[in-house]
């Protein structure tokens, strides 16, 4: 209802308004499928990428102990380097993390913006030998 009046939608119209929404949602669900697959991705390779951190870590504290001949000097060094490492990786986090990220999203974006134009494209086509 506009206006106070009714607006009588053809049946065909409606069916199309019905699959677009069921379209729209799959989409959605999708696009959530793929995130939470990334995000659990992410969290388990973070998760075992530290405790590999760890046990690296602490076999070269063994091994740097019977070097220095102190365990303490080595857990310095070992903590040093880590921390050196880290900063690094701050310092340079646009250019390593960022860029790339923005880059894949932005192709993906395109990818599938190019993928309806050229659905489009080819409507256009058949339209145009059809007259």
């Amino acid at each position: 209802m506009i206006g106070g009046r009714k607006i009588k939608v053809p049946k065909e119209e409606r069916e199309l308004i019905s699959l677009l929404c069921r379209y729209l949602k799959l989409e959605a669900v999708d696009k959530l499928t793929v995130a939470t697959t990334f995000v659990v991705v992410a969290l388990v390779m973070f998760a075992l990428g530290t405790c590999a951190l760890f046990f690296l870590s602490a076999g070269l504290v063994k091994s740097l102990s019977a070097l220095v001949g102190d365990e303490a000097l080595a857990n310095y060094i070992v903590g040093g380097t880590l921390l050196l490492i880290i900063v690094v990786f701050y310092a340079f986090r646009v250019r390593l993390v960022e860029n790339r990220v923005v880059a894949a999203i932005s192709a993906s974006i395109l990818r599938a913006e190019e993928g309806a134009d050229d659905d489009k494209d080819d409507d256009e086509d058949e339209d145009e030998e059809n007259d």
